[in-house]
């Protein structure tokens, strides 16, 4: 009877003691190639037989042909660019938006990328909510 009445209320401390990582908003390359694949590839053997891959050939392709191309790969299209591009700024911007925290908690560590990060992974708990998210959306967690 007692555990009824405790669970729910020792549940919510669990919850709120635990440390949350912010959830991944961007994709790596390797995510958006499954989704693409995943997504268009009738579309790609019907409209884009025979283009070669690599340099965004095929992305070209369905890009011209949108209008023919099913709705759920030019969703997943967009998606798609859409996380990679996010991911791409956020890996471009990382460290001008932990700048402060890098001084604040990693002070002494040698300035580079790796040694830095590693350090920052490690301040996890007390590093500042935009620079966890920007490490998460970097996608170096």
């Amino acid at each position: 009877m007692i555990w009824k009445v405790l669970a729910p209320a020792i549940g919510a401390v669990l919850f709120l003691a635990t440390p949350h990582q912010a959830a991944a908003q961007t994709i790596s390359f390797e995510e958006a190639y499954d989704r693409i694949s995943q997504s268009c590839g009738a579309d790609i053997r019907k409209y884009c037989a025979g283009v070669p891959l690599g340099g965004g050939a095929v992305k070209a392709c369905l890009d011209a042909k949108q209008s023919v191309v099913s709705a759920s790969c030019n969703a997943t299209l967009s998606e798609v660019f859409t996380l990679i591009q996010k991911r791409m700024q956020a890996q471009a911007s990382v460290r001008q938006i932990c700048d402060a925290d890098i001084a604040r908690r990693c002070p002494g560590v040698v300035q580079h990328e790796g040694f830095v990060l590693s350090c920052m992974l490690k301040a996890t708990r007390v590093v500042s909510a935009p620079c966890n998210q920007a490490i998460t959306d970097a996608g170096w967690r």
